[in-house]
């Protein structure tokens, strides 16, 4: 997470830490996605994991509904294609579910543990994580004050694909106590995988700082 005008260089450490985290997901996904020219890529048409060109809608970053409980996850998976788009869809919707507070409900944590998680996730104890009392922000949110991110100033960026694999940067802006910061917004890479027909989180890591992913991401077409 940075603060763009006060804190420079700072990478949001909402990784799940030790435990969601931490395994070397860039290493295993090769195909980067920026071209030798310099120029980005374009979201649509997208390709579908497999290389075969298919329409594909630009991520709206609210797939699933402008909730931030397992159902709006849930929802998304059911709904994402099979598509670098769709996992970019649901690789929002979990990170706009797990980075709140107060924390999600316990049956919503064990939903999203029982369904939203890769079978080669490093780990799938987030209600473990969650009991350690993390504060998300990174200090950027007191401890105890309620906020959570908002994709309406959002922006994405397709970072690699390989085989049912898609690593994509996603950016978010911080509410507080139900204002929306214009200066707090944060940063997070997100690898997602194709199984059992919907799109499962991985892992996630700092990769880009706010300032450049804002720099190169593509703005989401709705956001909440």
């Amino acid at each position: 997470m940075r603060a763009q005008a006060t804190r420079p260089r700072r990478i949001w450490p909402w990784i799940l830490l030790a435990l969601i985290v931490i395994s070397a997901i860039i290493a295993a996904l090769t195909v980067l996605v920026w071209n030798p020219g310099g120029s980005q890529p374009t979201a649509t048409p997208t390709a579908n994991v497999s290389g075969t060109p298919a329409p594909d809608a630009e991520p709206t970053g609210c797939l699933g509904g402008t909730e931030r409980d397992a159902a709006m996850v849930l929802a998304a998976q059911a709904a994402a294609p099979h598509t670098s788009n769709g996992a970019i869809e649901v690789a929002t919707a979990f990170v706009r579910w797990l980075n709140q507070f107060p924390y999600p409900a316990t049956a919503d944590i064990a939903a999203i543990e029982e369904n939203g998680l890769a079978s080669n996730a490093p780990t799938k104890d987030i209600a473990g994580f969650f009991a350690g009392s993390p504060n998300l922000s990174g200090g950027l949110v007191p401890d105890g004050t309620g906020y959570y991110l908002s994709t309406l100033p959002g922006v994405y960026y397709l970072e690699a694909t390989a085989a049912d694999d898609v690593t994509a940067s996603i950016g978010t802006a911080l509410v507080i106590d139900g204002e929306l910061s214009s200066t707090l917004k944060g940063s997070i890479t997100v690898t997602m995988t194709w199984e059992d027909d919907s799109w499962k989180f991985v892992s996630s890591v700092g990769t880009r700082s706010t300032e450049e992913l804002y720099s190169i991401g593509r703005p989401f077409t709705g956001g909440c």
